[in-house]
């Protein structure tokens, strides 16, 4: 007899709350360290700044709890293809935590076990969101063959793929006005700063988000769809869509663990407990 109905009734209610609200907070709670390690990696590199933050901790606190929730994501999955997609990005997640031996294997099975979640959701997703899914899914394989796998001329690609994927998160919410108002000034913000302070912006973008080699449109593309997402996304406390844009965002370009797992994790949240719930 399979133990996985045990484990899905029993793992959530120990919080007292059900499959869903215990998936969608611990995702969240991963959002939330993933943003305290985003911004302690922009202090740490303000010049005037008169301390430095322990981005040297935070990195893997985040990546940990990424891997956790998405184990915990896994458990609370109705479709077992999904869940076990999902255990093999928490597991090795942590494994690449563990060994510096386990970076290739785990880089294989966060980009399969994410394209495994996206794949076994595929009926429930329309073309728009469909396609952002793939991208995403696209973006997370070229990041880690350019970073973990060495193929260092993929890096610039990889970028405009993640920062792409990112800026059109909106097709998957159920963007109104206001939303799209807030976006558009991220958008023009990106674009003025970016013409008027190159070297800030480029050095925010390097330290923040790790593209390299992508263009200040798609930058600001990113920033402004992240924006209109989230801002649409609060408006309707549609909290796993708010959680996987926090996730992708603050991720940045995959092209490390430490970034491609929360990264997976966000492209999950959006396939599995925002669409597919």
């Amino acid at each position: 007899m399979s133990t996985r109905p045990t484990l899905r009734t029993v793992l959530p209610r120990i919080a007292g709350v059900d499959h869903r609200r215990a998936a969608v907070a611990v995702t969240a709670l991963a959002a939330a360290a993933l943003a305290g390690r985003f911004l302690a990696a922009l202090t740490v590199n303000v010049p005037t700044a008169p301390a430095a933050a322990p981005v040297g901790l935070l990195t893997p606190v985040a990546t940990a709890l990424a891997a956790l929730a998405a184990v915990v994501v896994g458990f609370t999955e109705r479709d077992p293809v999904a869940g076990v997609g999902l255990l093999f990005v928490g597991v090795f997640g942590i494994l690449s935590l563990l060994s510096a031996a386990a970076a290739t294997p785990a880089a294989v099975a966060v980009v399969a076990g994410t394209a495994v979640v996206t794949v076994a959701h595929r009926d429930m997703l329309d073309a728009g969101t469909g396609a952002v899914a793939g991208l995403l899914v696209l973006a997370l394989g070229v990041g880690l063959a350019s970073g973990v796998g060495g193929v260092a001329s993929l890096r610039p690609l990889a970028s405009t793929l993640a920062l792409a994927g990112i800026g059109v998160t909106p097709v998957v919410a159920a963007t109104d006005s206001s939303a799209l108002v807030r976006g558009c000034l991220a958008f023009g913000a990106v674009v003025v700063v970016g013409l008027s302070m190159p070297f800030v912006a480029g050095a925010v973008t390097l330290v923040g988000t790790g593209a390299v080699g992508t263009s200040l449109p798609v930058v600001a593309l990113a920033a402004g769809g992240a924006v209109t997402t989230a801002s649409a996304a609060g408006r309707e406390r549609r909290w796993a869509l708010l959680a996987a844009v926090a996730l992708l965002a603050f991720a940045g370009v995959p092209v490390t663990l430490d970034r491609a797992v929360p990264f997976a994790l966000g492209v999950a949240a959006l396939v599995s407990l925002e669409v597919a719930r």
